[in-house]
């Protein structure tokens, strides 16, 4: 069976091929991608034999540009078996998913990586529930994508709230779509997205309340603390110092321990706000196995990824 080279996939990825330069370029309104061919260069060793100059490799270059760059940056190289997926493609396809369930956005938030390598674009959806605790909880789609083989496209679902008059987002792990489940029809895709917000109206008041409720161990707090050191020792002391401010003592009082939930609210007010796309990631994960996930829902955010 012959296996297509990336230039035989290059229009039905959705990209633009130059050929004469050997260039494959895609742009959005986020960002633009141009993919070379890369060749083999001249020996600098004086080898006078040119047979093996300029021939191509199968590998692809990888050069970015914001809107208003006057320049690309190289951001490494891909084999010629990457699978790309434009930014907004992607984003398109699920908003056309949303809509066919018939829920409102409310809101898109997209972060790129420095070199626009990396994408992450959360979509809150209107579909609120008030938590008494708490306020209103919104559910949320977190798309992300890379351009460098880094990281598959993938979509998960999540929750958004707010902490002090700031919105903060948190993704699931548990969940997660994977490029291969994302390709098909935004139909397909609706119907996930229409089971996750089922779920969510029917869990989200309990997830909070089950977690209100429980009550972390020292030594759960401190473990939980100790992962988010190996991220960065600011990082600790930072969500150490709000879990102390959501659980303030008088002079002489024992501290009390922080609830389940008040961990998790207080790694996501931290990560929200996280540049770093792969340390989000990870403080996300880490508050995810804070929580006690209600049942029911556990097992629709298994099945769905």
């Amino acid at each position: 069976m012959t296996t297509l080279t990336f230039q035989d996939r290059a229009g039905a990825m959705g990209l633009e091929g130059i050929l004469y330069k050997g260039l494959f370029r895609y742009s959005d309104s986020y960002s633009e991608v141009v993919y070379r061919r890369l060749t083999t260069m001249p020996s600098d060793e004086g080898d006078n034999n040119h047979d093996t100059d300029n021939t191509v490799v199968p590998l692809l270059g990888i050069f970015t540009k914001g809107p208003d760059w006057l320049d690309y940056m190289y951001c490494g190289y891909v084999s010629d078996k990457y699978q790309f997926i434009g930014n907004e493609n992607l984003n398109h396809q699920i908003r056309n998913s949303i809509q066919e369930v018939g829920l409102p956005i409310v809101n898109e938030n997209t972060l790129l990586s420095y070199d626009l390598t990396r994408m992450r674009n959360e979509i809150i959806i209107q579909s609120s529930r008030n938590i008494p605790q708490h306020g209103d909880i919104l559910p949320v789609m977190i798309i992300e994508n890379s351009y460098n083989g880094t990281k598959a496209a993938t979509v998960s679902f999540g929750l958004s709230t707010f902490i002090n008059n700031e919105r903060v987002i948190f993704s699931f792990n548990l969940g997660e779509m994977r490029q291969v489940h994302i390709i098909n029809s935004s139909t397909v895709m609706a119907s996930v997205i229409s089971q996750y917000m089922q779920v969510f109206s029917e869990n989200i008041v309990d997830l909070v309340s089950q977690n209100f409720r429980s009550r972390l161990t020292e030594d759960n707090m401190l473990g939980t603390l100790d992962l988010i050191e190996k991220i960065g020792k600011k990082k600790r002391e930072e969500i150490s110092k709000f879990l102390q401010e959501m659980n303030p003592v008088g002079e002489g009082e024992t501290p009390q321990l922080p609830s389940a939930w008040q961990m998790f609210l207080a790694i996501v007010r931290y990560s929200s706000f996280e540049n770093n796309l792969n340390s989000k990631r990870l403080l996300e994960n880490i508050a995810e196995s804070v929580l006690v996930i209600p049942g029911r829902m556990y097992n629709v955010l298994k099945q769905l990824g």
